[in-house]
């Protein structure tokens, strides 16, 4: 039987459909998006680097990140210290330029995703003492 779906889709765009998922999840579990692929600083490579996206539900501000992986092992291997590092240092920097939001209470979480519709969320998984 020949194949039905010959779709070839890059891997940028597969990791925006990740981030687009993850997004509406978010988004049907109460949350509002405030922002979405939030660059950090000037330039390209900075120290802060970029958020996927910034969720809020009633004071609570969530900086969330999206992995999107192929095999369930590689999900174990997709944040390194310096990433998390990264994403943590994002948060403090959002927080920094908006104001409004520095009285509300972070939390950092993670996704998994495997495409098409494997969505695993992680609550929680980085912490920062000095916000929290």
């Amino acid at each position: 039987m020949p194949k039905l779906w010959n779709l070839k889709i890059s891997p940028y765009n597969s990791g925006k459909a990740a981030e687009f998922l993850c997004r509406m999840y978010m988004r049907l579990h109460g949350y509002r998006i405030i922002a979405k692929n939030y660059h950090c600083g000037s330039g390209k490579k900075t120290p802060y680097g970029e958020l996927d996206f910034v969720a809020l539900k009633r004071k609570r501000l969530v900086f969330c990140e999206v992995k999107k992986r192929r095999q369930d092992e590689d999900f174990l291997k997709a944040l390194s210290y310096n990433q998390q590092q990264r994403i943590i240092r994002g948060g403090e920097y959002f927080i920094k330029h908006h104001k409004q939001y520095g009285m509300y209470k972070t939390q950092y979480d993670v996704f998994f995703v495997k495409l098409p519709f494997f969505i695993k969320r992680i609550e929680n998984a980085l912490y920062n003492d000095t916000i929290c």
